[in-house]
């Protein structure tokens, strides 16, 4: 007899409804059939979260069967994915109920990676009394934060801890921060908030090496954008085109593939500006009116300055920048025809490795399109949303001690020397900590990051690791960096906690998400913002009193009235409510859909989301906002910065030496990119890349087996790392595909197996970053300074490939 899920439910709601008539006489089995009738029928509610394996933001939905969490889908209420989810997203279950997780805080018991289990009054008697003593010895700047890859309030309470403590050492781990301005339109245009790509609204899209379509912003985001660019019947198909040393997931999808030599981006950007002036096809009107620096112009000293324009025609001819990058003139002029005929046009050239030793000036050439083809301000085209209205937490009272601390320079060197322009160096901690200068480290604290994993020199991290006489992790994992610490307090993961997200680098819309816990906490681990309130608690005096949140929670809900009160946004609804509030607001109208504060919180915490879709009305003069009220060919901020680094180290000095690589000054304010000849050697003559799939969360993902099961689609590979290798240099070196190879490089070697990819050049390798168990690609990248990101340069390393 075959037994059945339904025959189970038949037999045990029988033997439930047999039970139900003893109850009374046999109290037992009464609440024995109470339990199998709750089993059977168990209480189903769906909790809005907020996916935390990328910086996409992603709305979540968690299914909850009597409280437990049982499955997951994306929220249909979110503006940012709309329901849709990408398949990192189903790995938070995976996390959740890793049987792997710390289950409490642990001590170290003897030599480093040994540990004891304590409690949580222990622990946070051992943070609280070393962060005391510190601080009464007048060394509070000796503590150092090292935190990873979040927003919101959790890096707000982590700021504010490090002011009120008095700390200078708040330092981000980030390789790409898209809720921070990038530099180069910092430079260009005087933004102080992210500018948005309105991807849904433009025709015609040109991407340099951004993966849009696998690890961006937000994969699910991008890609609803780019459904709307292909097939939206109210306009033309748009069109992509993908430059890329590797036919990515992203080159794949789009219409056209640009294959260039790694590093050439920014030459090929300068000839495509080439032929737009040299054809007419830029937007003159645009450029007259509301740039600076195109044409050759003089200074108020009578200096006369080369201008952009002058600069690309001299310097940036097509045989030259096809020569150098090894795009074809046609391509070139394509490219150029087609930024000028389908408008509105994107530019991309912001991602998070960077492009080479000439990384800021790159990216300034290739923001240098946008001006030309005048999509600054307009839909389809670059946009600013404006910052969230939140309530204004209180000003942190700072007592003597904590005056003193931040006054300190950083441990890190940001914003000094090489560094001037950096906010956070975490590539210079090694030399730092193990030096001991500007002064020793006392105490380390490690949150949402895992350095020992992707610092380009782990091995000098984890001996600086060792002298430091406090470190403090609060993963929930045993990673290689909790390993090394002193004091481990776990986090719940994100599913077990309250936490928000905070969107304001999205195109036509600002976004706050909130999400309550969906599961209670399955071991004995705390809300890291709830620890840090208990510190500050603990330490009591100046410090406490800037922290009157009792919890996290306390704290979310004093933010969250500025929503409120604004008298604009809605909470997420369903697309009838909000297309007729759409309608409304366009006549001048909006009315609160809540009576009260409460019902707002209340209706925000089952919803997951509020958001201001009609946005600020924003002008071109918000979206340029330097000295002179233009976008700045000529970089006026930037040279604000080399005068100051030359009052400080003279023309001599490491950052202008580093900034100028040879050129001569008046070009180091203008987009000018060195066209460099390859430097290939016989002993290393590859070059190596490393990618991010889309089935790969920050962080790796090592404990959520579903993810590293989920094939790459273009080789049909899973599990365990590869080497994706062209079939031409494969056949010289005598290497077939599935063949075990060791890839080496001046710093160290890695065991793969090779991959034969045809699309990609013959001279570069391919390595994903991968997150399982095994070799990491990392152990091969050379520690080269990255002066504009202060992270390390990632895709420079020569490498070479040889069988087992």
């Amino acid at each position: 007899m075959q037994f059945t899920r339904r025959r189970f439910l038949q037999l045990a709601t029988g033997t439930a409804g047999a039970a139900a008539l003893m109850r009374g006489k046999l109290p037992g089995i009464g609440q024995a059939a109470e339990d199998l009738e709750r089993w059977a029928t168990p209480e189903e509610v769906s909790v809005p979260s907020i996916c935390q394996q990328c910086p996409g933001g992603c709305g979540l939905l968690v299914r909850t069967l009597d409280g437990e969490v049982a499955g997951l889908s994306g929220n249909p209420l979110h503006p940012v994915n709309r329901g849709s989810v990408c398949p990192k997203a189903f790995g938070g279950l995976q996390l959740l109920y890793d049987t792997h997780r710390i289950k409490g805080p642990m001590a170290r018991s003897g030599e480093r990676g040994r540990f004891r289990a304590i409690g949580w009054d222990e622990a946070l008697k051992m943070v609280t009394s070393r962060l005391a003593d510190l601080r009464a010895k007048g060394l509070s700047h000796t503590v150092a934060i090292l935190g990873g890859q979040y927003r919101g309030y959790r890096d707000t309470l982590w700021k504010r801890f490090a002011e009120a403590y008095g700390t200078p050492n708040y330092i981000r781990v980030r390789c790409f921060a898209p809720d921070k301005p990038a530099l180069a339109h910092q430079l260009m245009q005087g933004v102080t908030t992210p500018l948005s790509y309105d991807l849904a609204e433009t025709r015609f899209i040109l991407s340099f090496g951004a993966s849009l379509l696998e690890s961006w912003v937000g994969p699910v985001h991008t890609s609803q954008a780019f459904a709307r660019l292909r097939r939206s019947g109210e306009r033309p198909r748009g069109l992509l085109v993908q430059v890329d040393p590797r036919r990515s997931a992203t080159a794949i999808k789009a219409d056209r593939w640009i294959p260039i030599t790694p590093g050439t981006d920014g030459v090929l950007a300068l000839g495509i500006a080439n032929a737009m002036i040299r054809e007419g096809l830029y937007d003159q009107d645009f450029v007259e009116e509301y740039t600076f620096g195109f044409e050759d112009w003089v200074d108020g000293s009578g200096q006369e300055h080369i201008g952009f324009k002058n600069l690309i025609l001299r310097e940036y001819g097509l045989l030259t920048v096809s020569a150098a990058t090894g795009v074809p003139v046609k391509s070139i002029l394509e490219i150029a025809r087609n930024l000028a005929t389908l408008k509105p046009a994107i530019i991309i050239g912001e991602r998070g490795p960077a492009y080479g030793p000439d990384d800021l000036h790159t990216r300034m050439a290739i923001h240098s399109l946008n001006a030309l083809v005048g999509n600054i301000g307009v839909p389809g085209g670059l946009l600013i949303q404006g910052d969230l209205p939140l309530a204004p937490l209180p000003t942190v009272n700072q007592d003597g001690v904590a005056k003193q601390g931040i006054s300190q320079p950083r441990i890190d060197g940001a914003g000094e020397k090489q560094y001037l322009m950096v906010s956070d160096t975490p590539q210079l901690l090694p030399e730092r900590i193990m030096s001991g200068k500007p002064y020793p480290v006392n105490a380390l604290f490690l949150f949402a990051t895992n350095p020992l994993a992707n610092h380009p020199a782990k091995e000098a991290l984890a001996g600086a690791l060792k002298k430091i006489p406090f470190v403090v992790s609060f993963s929930p994992f045993l990673d290689d960096s909790s390993a090394m610490a002193d004091l481990i307090l776990p986090d719940h993961t994100y599913l077990e906690r309250w936490q928000d997200d905070q969107v304001t680098h999205l195109a036509g819309f600002t976004c706050f998400s909130l999400a309550p816990p969906a599961s209670k906490p399955l071991h004995q681990t705390r809300n890291t913002a709830d620890v840090v309130l208990q510190i500050t608690q603990a330490l009591g005096g100046t410090v406490a009193q800037n922290f009157p949140w009792k919890k996290f929670e306390d704290l979310l809900r004093e933010g969250v009235q500025g929503l409120y009160k604004s008298g604009r946004g809605y909470v997420v609804s369903i697309h009838a409510e909000e297309a007729l509030r759409k309608v409304l607001e366009r006549e001048g109208y909006w009315v609160s859909e809540f009576k009260d504060y409460d019902a707002f919180w209340n209706g925000l915490v089952q919803r997951g989301a509020w958001w201001d879709p009609t946005g600020l009305p924003v002008s071109r003069k918000a979206l340029l906002r330097t000295r002179s009220g233009k976008f700045e060919f000529y970089s006026t901020a930037l040279k604000q910065v080399v005068d100051k680094a030359v009052k400080q180290e003279g023309k001599t000095g490491s950052f202008v030496a580093t900034l100028s690589a040879g050129k001569p000054e008046d070009l180091l304010f203008l987009p000018a990119v060195m066209i460099r000849t390859p430097e290939k050697t016989e002993s290393f003559p590859l070059r190596l890349n490393t990618y991010r799939l889309m089935s790969r969360p920050m962080g790796g993902g090592r404990n959520q087996p579903w993810l590293l099961e989920q094939p790459a689609v273009h080789l049909h590979a899973s599990w365990e790392g590869w080497v994706e290798v062209h079939p031409k240099t494969a056949a010289a070196l005598g290497i077939r595909d599935e063949d075990w190879v060791w890839v080496e490089s001046t710093k160290g070697r890695i065991k793969l197996r090779a991959k034969l990819y045809s699309w990609t050049r013959p001279d570069v390798v391919h390595i994903p970053l991968f997150g399982g168990e095994g070799p990491n690609p990392n152990d091969l990248i050379a520690n080269e300074p990255d002066i504009f990101r202060g992270f390390g340069l990632l895709n420079t390393t020569p490498v070479r490939i040889r069988r087992v």
